[in-house]
């Protein structure tokens, strides 16, 4: 058999290249804990308003080791009825904030339940972890734009007190039923006259007094009611 030295080998002409040797990363990478913890609560009460909505202060503290953000989601709950799904709560950018819900929701209780924390690490993996529910608080009708007048005529005092209203749910307002006329008096705040409104927040009540004193008409908080006061500077 003849060889022929014309036609070239490819793999006696083809040189081998070798492999350069890569590096494995031997760092050890912080993971998002398991289980991140934390707890969410209101930081006041929240008041029924003109405004087609009402809040309340919020704040979070949590621990979520590896994470490098992470947000705190929950629902709404007024009177034990789910109002708002899924709402925004806080963030590791934002941990204090205001917590926004319909005024039509109604006044009482409000709580945060199915609360939640997301949490991402460098990676962008994210772990879902429960916490608790918030604490509850109350849910109080605020007043509308309330006046009083104090007409003094020698001894007798009378104070007018005009549009002592709250708002309800559906944004219409009602009456309340009595307010309290004080003055100060040996270093207190003492009971003068209560005055018994009518259905359109009006009344008026007359009282003697020998001196001057400086005075407040006040609304009494309750469960219900968030209170308010107006007032005189000077002695009347």
């Amino acid at each position: 058999m003849t060889l022929s030295l014309a036609a070239p080998v490819s793999a006696q002409a083809s040189e081998a290249v070798a492999a350069e040797r890569g590096s494995v990363s031997t760092a050890v990478s912080t993971p998002v804990a398991a289980s991140a913890t934390g707890a969410v609560r209101f930081t006041t009460h929240a008041v029924l308003t003109g405004s087609t909505s009402t809040f309340a202060k919020t704040a979070v503290s949590v621990s979520a080791p590896g994470a490098v953000s992470w947000y705190v989601r929950g629902d709404v709950y007024v009177n034990g009825v789910a109002r708002v799904r899924d709402e925004s709560i806080a963030s590791n950018r934002y941990p204090t904030g205001s917590l926004y819900w319909p005024r039509a929701s109604g006044y009482g209780k409000a709580q945060l339940r199915n609360v939640r924390i997301e949490a991402y690490d460098a990676q962008y993996n994210k772990t879902i972890s429960k916490l608790p529910d918030s604490n509850v608080i109350l849910v109080r009708r605020g007043t509308t734009y309330p006046s009083a007048s104090i007409i003094p005529r020698g001894k007798k005092r009378t104070m007018k007190a005009k549009n002592w209203k709250v708002y309800q749910p559906n944004g219409s307002t009602v009456s309340v039923r009595k307010i309290t006329v004080k003055r100060y008096s040996k270093g207190k705040w003492r009971n003068v006259k209560h005055i018994k409104l009518n259905r359109n927040g009006n009344g008026k009540v007359s009282w003697k007094t020998k001196k001057k004193y400086k005075y407040r008409v006040y609304l009494k908080t309750t469960a219900t009611v968030q209170g308010t006061f107006l007032y005189w500077r000077g002695k009347i």
